[in-house]
């Protein structure tokens, strides 16, 4: 089945609140790593990536997270830079991360990082990206880049070895990226009255795993 994601997608999507030069890469707060950071051993498989010693008190920052080879690596960036019980970032919120399912409770306009696999890409009418993605448990959610985030987020990988999105419309490919959940504002392409979760993308990554 054919899903027309631009179509259904393109009209609820909030992101134009979210456009006034917010940072993608809003760092957590704390000079030392607080409780729920990684490890050492989860940081020294990420030791490939750039890091500045440029966060509060001088506290270590991943600054070039295209560079990760897997989400599971870019997760592990993430939770360093954001760890989940520390609020921080462009919206001053703690970071939820989402790797197995979408809570039911889950308030709107949460900022989240979320991983699942693409099962289908399209491009929307007004530039940027809109995906239906699978969580671990097998449900189904829809997320979208505008274009302006897909811009700023090609500028700031210019040069690099690995670019963010790369086979961003290749069903199977891992997808993680950092957004805003929208609520229950998607539609599920195979059922049509059915609302599933909705996220915009601040920040995306497609990888082999």
């Amino acid at each position: 089945m054919r899903y027309n994601l631009g179509l259904r997608i393109g009209a609820v999507l909030l992101l134009a609140a979210l456009a006034g030069g917010c940072d993608q890469f809003g760092m957590g707060r704390k000079a030392a790593g607080p409780a729920e950071v990684p490890s050492d051993s989860d940081l020294n498989r990420i030791g490939y990536m750039t890091s500045v010693n440029t966060g509060p008190q001088g506290r270590k920052v991943y600054n070039r997270l295209e560079e990760a080879k897997s989400c599971r690596h870019l997760e592990t960036a993430m939770r360093w830079n954001r760890p989940p019980n520390v609020a921080g970032g462009p919206f001053s919120k703690q970071m939820v991360y989402l790797t197995t399912t979408i809570p039911a409770d889950l308030p709107e306009n949460s900022e989240v990082f979320i991983v699942a696999t693409i099962e289908k890409g399209d491009p929307l009418v007004a530039g940027g990206e809109a995906w239906l993605l699978k969580m671990k448990d097998g449900s189904l959610v829809q997320a979208a880049e505008m274009a302006n985030f897909l811009e700023k987020q090609e500028q700031d990988t210019q040069g690099g070895k690995l670019l963010a999105l790369d086979k961003p419309n290749k069903p199977g490919r891992a997808f993680c990226g950092q957004a805003v959940y929208q609520g229950r504002n998607g539609k599920d392409p195979m059922q049509d009255q059915k609302k599933i979760p909705l996220f915009s993308m601040l920040y995306a990554v497609d990888r082999d795993k």
